[in-house]
């Protein structure tokens, strides 16, 4: 399901679909380019939304080497 135009908060609670992968860079890489084809479901009407960042550790607060990469469909506003 696409992201609605203008949501904002969590979408951990929504049935909006999203892909969540992470791990560290060499992984994230090889495994990004297995949704390419989620590129070409861009048009007029929805975009995709790619997001791309440093993990942090939980316990320490402290950056980790390794990466997180979300996408998802979103509607276009």
């Amino acid at each position: 399901m696409e992201k609605p135009n203008g949501f904002t908060g969590s979408t951990f609670p929504t049935d909006i679909s999203t892909i969540r992968v992470t791990g560290d860079p060499q992984f994230i890489e090889t495994v990004a380019g297995l949704f390419s084809w989620i590129v070409g479901m861009e048009d007029y009407s929805r975009r995709v939304e790619i997001n791309l960042q440093k993990t942090e550790d939980k316990e320490t607060g402290e950056q980790t080497e390794n990466y997180a990469l979300y996408l998802s469909v979103a509607e276009r506003g």
